[in-house]
């Protein structure tokens, strides 16, 4: 059984345990419109791979967009440090499930300004969970 509240909430503390953000400052689905140096956990698409010794194992695709502040360099160095502390992460348990592994399907994604003139980024992620 796939446990996608799970999934969100420990990918958000892996970002806030390994980056400057605190978790206050992870959200999802989406990013409020009043901060910045933040970002937001999507999950974006996902399928059940096959059912090994009656442990589900999933393919789950999910998005960082993160907004930082109208200092390109500085959003970026935000932006570097999420995709490190995700990419290549593995055998991460959660609940009854376990992260098998983590893998950047893309470098930081230049996305353009909001609204304010922050820069806005993001990365896509896959991720292979076995379920319980």
């Amino acid at each position: 059984m796939l446990d996608t509240e799970g999934f969100i909430t420990k990918i958000r503390n892996i970002i806030a345990d390994n980056t400057t953000l605190a978790l206050t400052d992870v959200y999802t689905p989406e990013l409020p419109s009043e901060k910045t140096n933040i970002c937001a956990v999507t999950m974006l698409a996902g399928r059940n791979m096959y059912n090994l010794c009656g442990n589900d194992v999933f393919d789950i695709t999910f998005r960082v967009i993160t907004r930082g502040t109208n200092n390109d360099t500085n959003t970026r160095d935000l932006v570097d440090d999420i995709y490190n502390a995700l990419n290549l992460q593995s055998n991460i348990t959660y609940n009854s499930s376990k992260i098998v592994q983590i893998l950047a399907e893309t470098t930081p994604v230049y996305v353009g300004k909001d609204e304010n003139n922050n820069n806005v980024y993001n990365i896509t992620y896959r991720a292979i969970v076995r379920g319980e």
